[in-house]
């Protein structure tokens, strides 16, 4: 019997491949995980070194450093150089990997030993410098086992770190944003937010349309109509941008910090602070883009369309394609009238129709109007206070001092101050790290009381406001208007309740006139 003994074929990394194989392809990698300067000079130190270290071998022969900067290792997701490093080695372009150590290759410990044991199956070996493993010896996966674990660990308590060290930046007042992608501000050189003018006026006509009644979705449509571009320079808008600008109460001059939080370091998964973690508000942080008061207006005007419900207790979309929409109701059932094409016949025309009827006649009985009536109907409204200016005029003085008179039980300034040193007392207790459970849930009420305040306030201005629009208008109609304006529906009408035989009409100002149609 003849026993022939076939030798083992040279592994690539090893001894015996050195002495088969002439040359060896190696590639390095190297990653730092931030852009600051100290952090750019090591990066760069790494590709030098590994340059000229593959490079002094002549039995090696450099395919390429592969290098990512200003990335982090606990996701090899958004590390271009890494992945196309596995897709050369896929492709059979590279026989060996340098690198300095395990926390630079991968943080994360199920992704450190998923990559090393693909590049195994393929006989590319790894070697780490720092640590001395070689991962085709037979001890290297057991090595570098504990060492990614004790790399991941690392990462999370880097984790934590910089967690406590941005809530203490919050503690104290400072404020974090990326300004390059926030419409109307920029960043000074002591990084304080100043104010963009040619954004700011973007974010001022977003504000005024929309209390002028038009939609998230319509403003969207009428800046991207106007060439106008968001804050990273894109074309396309989008109604949920519209109504984060409108929400963002940093226009206003305030910051709100802390509004999201990471709930998996590995993952980098951010979600909405629904009171998990503490947040901090900052008053008067910065110069303010829109009035304090015209941004709480936008909030009410926000909730309002956002409250509406149809007869079925469904939410109601908010429409803003029309001058009526939405503000034409049913005397009978409460319920809004909507805008139809009605075919009577072979006749086509355009009405307006109680939505309770629209679903069940035998519910409500209220009549269809037609369009042209109510624009008609309308202009007979204002032809009416124009008529009888003295009557109307005289009514508009009383409601403008009822406005003025109006009390407001709420002491502003007294709530500031309890909110300052309640501030304080959170301070405090934070840096003995104390319980402040029952001093944040104040500060939360003291806050919705203060919003409460201000929303009362600007109520307040804003009816003024009205009443002042109306005389205005009043006084400077020379003659009879004949041609309907839908800009004045939008600017003096609040309401119209369709009645049986008359059409009921209030305006902004508190003033209510009847007609017959």
């Amino acid at each position: 019997m003849n026993v022939i003994k076939i030798p083992a074929k040279p592994q690539k990394g090893s001894s015996a491949a050195k002495e088969e194989v002439k040359c060896l392809r190696v590639a390095a990698y190297c990653r730092v995980s931030t852009d600051n300067e100290e952090q750019a000079s090591s990066y760069e130190t790494q590709i030098e070194h590994y340059t000229e270290y593959i490079g002094s071998k002549p039995e090696w022969k450099l395919v390429k450093v592969y290098a990512d900067e200003g990335i982090s290792a606990t996701s090899t997701k958004g590390r271009e150089q890494f992945n196309a490093m596995i897709e050369d080695c896929k492709k059979g372009k590279i026989d060996m990997i340098f690198t300095k150590s395990i926390s630079r290759f991968a943080r994360n410990t199920v992704d450190c030993l998923n990559y090393i044991r693909m590049l195994k199956e393929m006989n590319i070996p790894v070697f780490f410098e720092k640590e001395s493993i070689n991962t085709m010896d037979s001890k290297g996966e057991v090595l570098l086992t504990i060492m990614a674990s004790l790399a991941q660990q690392e990462s999370e308590s880097l984790s934590k770190n910089v967690k406590i060290g941005i809530q203490y930046r919050f503690q104290q007042g400072k404020v974090m944003v990326n300004a390059r992608c926030f419409l109307g501000y920029d960043k000074d050189e002591d990084g304080n937010l100043v104010i963009n003018p040619e954004q700011a006026e973007i974010v001022k006509r977003i504000f005024l349309e929309y209390l002028e009644g038009a939609s998230c979705q319509k403003i969207a449509k009428g800046l991207e109509r106007d060439g106008i571009l968001t804050a990273r320079g894109n074309s396309c808008w989008y109604d949920s941008s519209i109504r984060k600008i409108l929400e963002n109460e940093k226009y206003m001059g305030d910051a709100l910090l802390q509004k999201t939080y990471t709930v998996d370091y590995l993952k980098k998964k951010r979600v909405k602070n629904t009171g998990i973690m503490p947040q901090y508000y900052i008053e008067g942080n910065h110069e303010a883009i829109i009035p304090k008061e015209l941004f709480m207006k936008v909030q009410e005007e926000i909730a309002r369309r956002g409250s509406e419900r149809d007869c079925l207790g469904k939410k109601r979309g908010f429409s803003a394609n029309h001058a009526f929409s939405q503000i034409v109701y049913c005397a009978d059932c409460g319920e809004q009238f909507h805008r139809i094409h009605w075919n009577n016949r072979g006749k086509k025309s355009v009405v307006w129709r109680c939505a309770t009827r629209l679903h069940d006649k035998e519910k409500c009985h209220a009549r269809t109007v037609g369009e042209e009536l109510l624009q008609t109907a309308f202009l007979d409204a204002i032809n009416e206070m124009v008529d009888n200016s003295q009557e109307y005029l005289a009514r508009l003085k009383e409601n403008l001092e009822t406005a003025i008179h109006m009390s407001n039980p709420l002491s502003a300034e007294a709530l500031a101050a309890k909110m300052t040193r309640l501030q304080q007392e959170l301070l405090d207790r934070t840096a003995r790290r104390e319980n402040y459970d029952d001093v944040a849930e104040e500060i939360l009420r003291l806050r919705e009381l203060q919003g409460q305040t201000a929303m009362d306030e600007t109520a307040k201005a804003e009816h003024k406001k009205r009443i002042r629009e109306l005389r205005k208008f009043i006084r400077s109609q020379p003659s009879e208007i004949t041609d309907f304006d839908e800009t004045l529906v939008k600017k003096l009408l609040e309401k119209v309740t369709v009645h049986e035989d008359y059409l009921e009409f209030r305006f902004k100002s508190g003033v209510m006139v009847s007609i017959e149609k």
